[in-house]
């Protein structure tokens, strides 16, 4: 009886030590267990947030668009009647181009409306627009530490309260930049976009097209 116990304790401990090694490399790729097809009805977690799709300012996007393809500053068809189908970065460099060729359009430019722009603060963090913005802000005198202190891309933003030259001319290329990001719609969706700053910026767009033409 004894040795019957003992045969039955040495087949057990056999089968533990068994069921405890670990698989051999070769049984990992054999017979792969299907993944689960998806539940009708049931909508599966999403990896990340959708970014906001874009609405571009019909009107005012349409007109710049208009205004860059017959400048032939945006190569390509004229989508003026798509905006949503054009790259915000292609239209913000063309914009940019624009405004270097016109200049002296800006001194005509309300005072007013570009000093709004200017207070609203950087409409992205991306190099380029954001040392535009500063030299429009250094026009009006407006301290950096103002502006980045209550800015909602201030975590995200590499050049906080950083100061630059300040120019005794408003720089055309730098505002038509910061206007077409606006038209576009291309701003983070943090940035509240308020009516009046809106219709600043509508304006300031027009003049710069009528009295460029």
């Amino acid at each position: 009886m004894a040795l019957s116990a003992a045969r039955r304790l040495s087949t057990t401990a056999s089968s533990s030590s068994v069921a405890d090694a670990p698989p051999k490399l070769s049984s990992l790729f054999q017979n792969p267990k299907p993944r689960p097809l998806p539940v009708r009805g049931v909508e599966e977690p999403r990896r990340g947030a959708r970014p906001r799709p874009r609405q571009p300012w019909e009107e005012e996007a349409g007109a710049l668009l208009l205004r860059l393809h017959k400048g032939r500053y945006l190569p390509g068809p004229d989508l003026s009647s798509a905006p949503h189908a054009v790259s915000p970065d292609a239209v913000k460099t063309a914009a940019e181009w624009f405004g270097h060729d016109h200049q002296p359009v800006a001194k005509w430019l309300s005072g007013s409306d570009l000093k709004k722009l200017a207070l609203f603060g950087c409409p992205t963090v991306e190099r380029r627009t954001v040392f535009a913005s500063k030299r429009l802000r250094a026009f009006f005198n407006i301290q950096e530490d103002k502006i980045c202190g209550s800015c909602k891309l201030r975590s995200s933003c590499k050049f906080v309260n950083q100061e630059v030259a300040r120019h005794n001319r408003v720089i055309l290329s730098d505002t038509m930049r910061i206007i077409s990001l606006f038209v576009l719609d291309a701003c983070p969706q943090e940035l509240e976009i308020t009516a009046e700053l809106k219709a600043s910026v509508c304006k300031l767009l027009k003049d710069a097209i009528n009295l460029s033409s």
